[in-house]
């Protein structure tokens, strides 16, 4: 199916492109602007296509395109063309022609010849967005810096470049450019003469220092999965940078002059061994998102509290062995993950954390569940899975307190059963219990009309509840290595659709043998026949048969003569 947008702004949808034809622009009356032929495996461009000369906008990505027709250049007023995941082997002559064109993405195709490619896109002056992922790019044509001086984004991620040619400080107009995945050994300098660029893309590199000729424009940093041990003094002269994403790299210390970058809101210094918190962090009043998953902290700063904008806090993977009191002052925070430290207790003061909506406790050392999370009013998301941690065998019956909660992941525990005041929850979309010891489950879990996801293979489970059934828009149902019998492995095996509709049928069959028991009651009644007994039973109750062949065996007595 096809979109279609007129410039009435008005959307319609085609089942076949060959509707299109030269009669299009007499009888449409709006001038179709924008054409969306993505992911339809298509192997070239559908004629029809050249005949829409106000076309604006053309998607064209996801195919098995193997050419550009030189009819492209039919298309005068088009402005962004999405080529992107296809089998293009080249690029016409044709294509450079077309002067409107503002966006081209060519990424993701096996080009024969890069050089051919790069030199037919650098005719394209009127470029402000180029992206070029995935072509495995060794050398940037320095054409390209040259003569698309208008470029605003420049896309370059996972290729193969060491280098960038200098002529990109002609790039004057440059706002971004993603250069992640490469095999950059040094930080370009080059990037801090452009005076409009706002966001530098260097993760996945080999880089082991920054330059110390950072922009004054810079507003976002992505260095993660490098191999950095420190900050150039240079950067901590600019206090509007926003974004920081330094994980994975070699950071044992952030420098003293780092309290200055007062302007960050997103922090990433995740698998760096910092193993103490840094005191300057705590001087980032506007933070809003840290992240120090697998830093080497056994404990947190005092002046954590500070931070009081903070909504995202990652401290997964160290070494807490004691909750951090520092936390329950973060009166605002939404997201808290602690997954796979040495915690035993969660306190009750973590009801401070109001507005808490996802908060991850998995692989810790609970010897029970901890009840305190079950004060947290705006919790949506709870991981209490313990792949690593010490295992539980029971949830409490106040975990129906959690009435918003979304998505609860308790797989990896020794969990024999379930409390009935489960049901109660009925915003739960996704339950996940897997690798438990589960027995049965409670009737209840019938009335959760919102799930839609349920894992629970590897438990002991025997049968389901039949009122499962009544779940609408249960969609994933696993159930392997039970030892089930109802519904039958057969019938497991082949999914939720057919798991739902045998329990359907179950109760069908129950009813429809309820009412014949009804039906022969009343026949008995009415014909004075005695009242209804199962077949097979006497008055007593017993097995009519079994009596009888008790009688066969009794010896009738003996009569003496007269």
């Amino acid at each position: 199916m096809t979109a279609v947008r007129f410039s009435s702004e008005v959307t319609c949808r085609f089942f076949d492109l060959d509707v299109i034809g030269p009669w299009w622009p007499k009888v449409c009356k709006g001038k179709v602007l924008f054409m969306d032929c993505s992911f339809r495996s298509l192997n070239s461009f559908p004629p029809c296509l050249f005949y829409l000369e106000y076309l604006e906008e053309l998607h064209m990505e996801g195919n098995f395109v193997c050419s550009i027709p030189s009819a492209i250049n039919r298309l005068r007023n088009l402005r962004v063309l999405y080529l992107h995941e296809n089998l293009l082997s080249d690029v016409c002559e044709e294509l450079g022609r077309l002067s409107q064109l503002r966006s081209l993405d060519l990424s993701h195709n096996p080009f024969k010849c890069l050089e051919q490619m790069q030199d037919v896109v650098r005719r394209l002056c009127g470029l402000r967005e180029l992206r070029l992922y995935s072509l495995g790019l060794k050398e940037l044509s320095d054409l390209i810096c040259r003569d698309l001086f208008r470029l605003e984004i420049l896309s370059l991620s996972d290729n193969a470049l060491t280098t960038i040619p200098s002529e990109i400080t002609n790039l004057l107009f440059l706002r971004e450019i993603y250069l992640n995945n490469n095999l950059l050994q040094c930080f370009p300098a080059e990037l801090g003469k452009l005076p409009h660029l706002e966001v530098i893309d260097v993760g996945q590199n080999q880089m082991s220092t920054l330059s110390e000729n950072c922009g004054s424009s810079w507003r976002k940093l992505f260095v993660s999965s490098n191999r950095l041990s420190s900050f150039p003094r240079s950067l901590c002269k600019f206090g509007h940078l926003t974004v920081l994403e330094a994980s994975s790299n070699a950071l044992k210390r952030l420098p003293h002059c780092f309290r200055a970058l007062t302007g960050l809101v997103d922090l990433g210094l995740s698998s760096n061994m910092l193993r103490t918190f840094p005191a300057q962090v705590c001087l980032l009043r506007s933070l809003h998102v840290l992240y120090m998953k697998n830093t080497g902290l056994k404990k947190l700063h005092p002046g954590l509290v500070d931070l009081q904008t903070l909504c995202v806090l990652d401290l997964s993977e160290n070494f807490l062995t004691d909750f951090p009191t520092e936390i329950l002052s973060l009166v605002n925070l939404e997201e808290l993950s602690l997954d796979d430290n040495k915690l035993k207790v969660i306190p009750e003061g973590i009801r401070s954390l109001s507005k808490l909506k996802n908060l991850g406790l998995s692989g810790n050392q609970f010897t029970t569940f901890p009840s305190a999370v079950c004060e947290l009013p705006c919790l949506e998301k709870l991981y209490m899975g313990q792949d690593r941690g010490i295992k539980f065998t029971s949830v409490p019956e106040t975990i129906a307190q959690l009435t918003k909660l979304k998505e609860l992941y308790m797989e990896n525990n020794s969990l024999v059963d379930l409390p009935d005041s489960i049901g109660k929850m009925q915003k739960l979309q996704v339950l996940d219990l897997h690798n438990n010891k589960l027995k049965v489950l409670p009737k209840t879990i019938a009335l959760l009309t919102g799930l839609k996801k349920i894992y629970l293979q590897t438990n002991n489970l025997s049968s389901l509840p039949v009122d499962m059934s009544k779940i609408p828009n249960l969609s994933i149902l696993t159930l392997a290595e039970n030892p089930l019998t109802d519904p039958p492995q057969k019938v497991c095996k082949q999914g939720a659709t057919t798991v739902v509709r045998y329990l359907k049928e179950k109760i069908h069959r129950e009813a429809s043998s309820l009412k014949i028991q009804a039906w022969w009651r009343g026949t008995m009644v009415r014909k004075k026949l005695g009242p209804f007994r199962e077949p097979g039973t006497t008055k007593g109750g017993k097995d009519s048969k079994n009596k009888a062949h008790k009688g066969k065996d009794k010896k009738a007595p003996h009569k003496k003569n007269g």
